[in-house]
């Protein structure tokens, strides 16, 4: 839990439970620490004290509710930053952060930075993915609970096509995830606007993904 700027506390916390027919509970089986985590940590981000961090993260589901046909008991899923219905209107024109039941994880939610998470709306928020609990592609996924999403999303916002030139504003985590998608969709030229040059050297390394069939 973050306790103040700068103070994070290990604490235990009842275990989650069902609540109601649509949720499930996840055990964890590893999480991120992305940078907007850090924002409430150095005080630039308005908090209440006591509450839970982390949304990206990738764990087995435990239990379902009554209601839930998506995922079932043993499944491995990711779980995006956002929870959401599925359901109304915003999350049928795929604007699933402004449904407005839905929520986003830690603060006086779940975070995924736990042993356990109830996931309210779980058909329409969890990804079941086909790996191992313990395997080392766990790793790899872990990015497409968010910075990989975004790049990827922003590189389709942008219409990014073979042979195009495409800028990239910031060298964060994001940043070089949408470098990889520009490099996946076959941009032609991508420039990185960025300030460290660790990161550059990083987005400059890579070798170009195969083409998508």
């Amino acid at each position: 839990m973050l306790e103040g700027v700068g103070q994070v506390r290990l604490v235990d916390v009842p275990d989650p439970v069902i609540e109601r027919p649509s949720d499930a509970l996840v055990k964890v089986s590893l999480a991120g620490v992305c940078g907007s985590d850090l924002w409430p940590f150095r005080g630039q981000e308005p908090f209440t004290p006591g509450d839970r961090m982390g949304h990206e993260w990738i764990g087995v589901v435990e239990e379902v509710g009554a209601d839930v046909t998506r995922v079932r008991a043993g499944d491995l899923v990711l779980a995006p930053f956002a929870f959401a219905d599925g359901t109304c209107r915003p999350c049928r024109e795929g604007l699933f952060t402004s449904c407005p039941d839905g929520g986003f994880w830690g603060g006086r939610h779940d975070g995924g930075q736990a042993e356990a998470v109830r996931v309210p709306f779980a058909d329409g928020t969890l990804v079941p993915v086909r790996a191992e609990a313990d395997s080392a592609p766990l790793h790899r996924l872990l990015p497409l609970t968010d910075v990989m999403a975004t790049g990827a999303h922003a590189v389709f916002l942008a219409d990014v096509r073979p042979g195009s030139t495409v800028v990239v504003v910031g060298d964060g985590a994001v940043g070089l995830c949408a470098v990889l998608a520009a490099r996946r969709a076959r941009a032609g030229r991508i420039i990185l606007l960025g300030r460290h040059p660790d990161r550059s050297d990083l987005a400059t390394s890579g070798t170009p993904s195969p083409r998508p069939p």
